[in-house]
């Protein structure tokens, strides 16, 4: 019999308590491969966290009462608190784990963390593992990157910190050690790894003995190893959390920029952290809810921690706007996250920021029962890839413009570009849709909703291809852009698209890939996808278009490129330096087809990514009016009104929420916001699943009750006013 840890008494001790509070619901949604100690389910009724990260100075001026008043403000669930790693928070005493050098006789994690337990909030050991001290280097150098010199990669500020490698045994055996000493010694509730796996970017190796195995390995060989080694230290990490009775919560990040597969690792997790904690530059507003999207379409009801940041660009300790970081939160909550507030160090030079969280997470517990979600009720599927951003080589800038701008072969296109102009589109549509990893095609993923798209999904897989097909022969309609199927899951050309016979669009013989040239769409006929422009004959078409066969007369046709730049060069004839093919082609800009219940649109044109780093309106128009089409205008829910805004419909422990963030704001694609532009009434349709009545309604954002009419499944309600965000709940009969 196993010797009967301090932790396992402990939780043992618990185990009928935690399990009756946990229902029925939120153990159905845990992913297949869960632990199955009940008592370690705590965190699937979480609601509220927050993280503080210790510097090295912390142990000689933290004021842990100050602290603790602050985190019970809040009404925190748990907090995450630096334990070890690249720096000891308590007296280690193991071989290669640095202590901090003003920790003295203190124990700082030790003391703070029986003060929280106190409190009634829970503890999460938070250990560094992607950065260690120069004097572990003199004892353990094989933890280390490596330049091609063979000398250690420092960090750039503090070059004495130096970067571990994922392919050395640091975090398979080291890390392991330091979690099995924290834990018999102090009565936390997990572990956080920091900024590890590193989802965000293409596999790399250094010049390290460990890596040098695998110089030679090819793209996707490298990419199969990256994954492999990751899954294999979250299986270490996970065992050691779970043998011990506490969880280990996996940290991933990235959102649509994701390079590791993240439903990979979402498979091995039993709580996942995004660390999403702002933006920057020209990243816009909806980015934390699109990360909330990702995660949802990914993780199948693994509980998901997104951490919000106070910091104003790369200023730690100044805050951001409060507009910023309510939206920011509102963004969090209404796709189904968990916010996770985080501040760094002891010393509060602005505490501008404590209020604002104070205030938000007061609001949030009060109103909580809302963000108990059991399931989305958007009915529009959007397929995200992260195969793209590895894997696919993205045309890239187009030729001309006036300066004349030469095309550089080797100069690659963003693979993000085409789901965030698709994203843009049904955001001004005002659509509600989720979005779709791309290893769940399986049908019981896809019957769930009534459209699917597919924003130049190039790589695809034969089986998630028949997966498509059935869906459409089943009556599911599907919008697919530019090079969507050409290749297989590895990047590897087809001969023709994967999907070729759904849309009886064939790629033309000898295929290389797109023609790229900034080109215009003849618009040649009447029809709800291409009505409504005014007074125009063309639209613009986009930068790069795939020559297809395609049988049938098209609504929109590709006008064959001409000069672009240099004003007295722009026109459509010949001239007798060049000979022009005329303005009428028969290469379609957009095919559309009906077979059966289905409704089919297929842009032969890279659409979505003009919308995006071109800013076309008519491009967004002629999506949004597509996707209305295919749809059949039979939406979960319609908002009329006025303002740009973002939409989630859950159904709910409670009922039902509809969730409306208003993103109307000149800083909408550009950080950050400096002040709310209140909207004004939206009128709002919401259709309930058959058969349910619901009693009362409210706007709890506002804090008010709502008045509604319901006529079937049908309810119709205004709201007169929104300031960031509102809320509307419905309570089940």
């Amino acid at each position: 019999m196993d010797k009967l840890t301090r932790r396992k008494f402990l939780t043992s001790t618990s185990m009928f308590t935690a399990a009756s509070l946990i229902p029925n619901t939120i153990l159905a949604f845990h992913s297949a491969g869960m632990t199955d100690k009940i008592e370690d389910k705590w965190y699937l009724r979480m609601r509220r966290c927050a993280q503080h990260n210790l510097n090295e100075y912390d142990p000689q001026n933290l004021d842990i009462d100050y602290w603790v008043k602050y985190w019970t403000d809040l009404k925190l669930d748990a907090i995450i608190l630096t334990g070890g790693g690249l720096m000891a928070m308590y007296p280690t005493q193991l071989k290669g784990h640095y202590r901090s050098q003003f920790l003295d006789d203190r124990d700082l994690f030790g003391d703070y963390l029986k003060a929280l337990k106190k409190a009634g909030i829970r503890v999460i050991a938070r250990i560094e593992t992607n950065y260690l001290h120069e004097s572990v280097f003199e004892e353990f150098p094989e933890w280390f990157e490596r330049d091609e010199r063979g000398e250690p990669l420092k960090h750039s500020e503090t070059p004495w910190i130096y970067r571990t490698c994922l392919f050395s045994n640091y975090r398979n055996e080291q890390v392991p050690k330091i979690m099995r000493e924290i834990i018999s010694l102090y009565d936390i509730d997990g572990f956080f790894t920091n900024s590890w796996p590193q989802v965000g970017g293409k596999p790399h190796i250094c010049s390290c003995d460990s890596c040098k195995p695998l110089r030679n390995y090819s793209r996707k060989e490298l990419s199969m190893e990256f994954t492999r080694r990751t899954l294999k230290t979250i299986d270490i990490l996970n065992a050691v959390a779970k043998d011990n009775g506490v969880v280990y919560n996996v940290n991933i990040a990235g959102g649509i920029r994701a390079v590791q597969n993240i439903k990979n690792i979402g498979d091995k997790a039993e709580w996942v952290t995004c660390d999403h904690q702002g933006r920057g530059g020209n990243t816009p507003i909806w980015d934390c809810a699109q990360q909330g999207k990702v995660v949802y379409g990914t993780m199948k009801g693994t509980p998901v921690t997104n951490v919000v940041g106070i910091k104003t660009g790369p200023w730690r300790h100044s805050t951001k706007s409060e507009p910023e970081i309510n939206i920011w939160l509102a963004q969090c909550t209404s796709s189904g996250m968990i916010p996770w507030w985080v501040y760094l160090g002891s010393e509060v030079y602005d505490r501008r920021w404590m209020e604002i969280g104070r205030k938000y997470y007061q609001w949030l517990a009060k109103h909580e029962k809302h963000y108990f979600n059991k399931r989305s009720l958007a009915r529009i599927g959007v397929v995200f890839s992260q195969k793209l951003n590895e894997l696919y080589d993205a045309p890239g800038p187009v030729p001309g413009g006036y300066g004349g701008r030469p095309v550089n072969p080797n100069e690659k296109g963003n693979t993000g570009d085409y789901l965030q102009g698709m994203y843009y589109a049904l955001l001004e549509g005002r659509f509600a849709f989720d979005l779709i990893h791309e290893d769940n095609l399986e049908l019981e993923t896809l019957n769930n909703y009534d459209t699917l798209i597919m924003p130049n999904i190039a790589l695809l897989s034969d089986e998630h291809a028949i997966n498509i097909k059935e869906y459409v022969k089943r009556g599911g309609s599907l919008l697919a852009t530019f090079e969507t199927g050409v290749y297989d899951e590895w990047g590897e050309k087809r001969n023709d698209f994967a999907l070729a016979d759904i849309f009886n669009v064939h790629l033309n013989s000898g295929y290389q890939g797109p023609k790229g040239q900034i080109f215009y769409a003849s618009i040649n006929g009447e029809h709800d996808i291409v009505n409504g422009f005014g007074d125009t004959e063309r639209l613009p078409g986009g930068e790069y278009y795939v020559p297809v066969n395609a049988i049938g007369d098209h609504l929109l046709t590709v006008v064959p490129p001409y000069p672009n730049g240099i004003p007295e060069m722009v026109y459509a004839h010949p001239r007798k330096e060049r000979d022009y093919p005329g303005q009428k082609s028969n290469e379609p800009a957009m095919v559309i087809r009906e077979k059966g219940n289905s409704r089919l649109v297929y842009f032969p044109t890279d659409i979505d990514k003009s919308i995006w780093t071109r800013s076309s309106a008519d491009l967004s128009k002629l999506i949004q009016q597509a996707v209305k089409w295919i749809t059949k205008d039979n939406l979960v829910v319609e908002i009329e009104g006025e303002g740009n805004i973002d939409i989630f419909v859950w159904e709910t422990e409670s009922g039902f929420a509809i969730h409306i963030l208003n993103y109307n704001n000149p800083n909408m694609t550009r950080a950050s916001l400096r002040q709310f532009y209140p909207l004004g009434v939206q009128k709002v349709r919401f259709k309930l699943p058959n058969g349910i009545q619901v009693s009362r309604g409210e706007l709890i954002r506002s804090e008010t009750s709502l008045n509604f009419t319901q006529t079937f499944n049908l309810i119709e309600f205004e709201i007169p006013t929104i300031f960031d965000f509102e809320v509307a709940v419905f309570y089940k009969v």
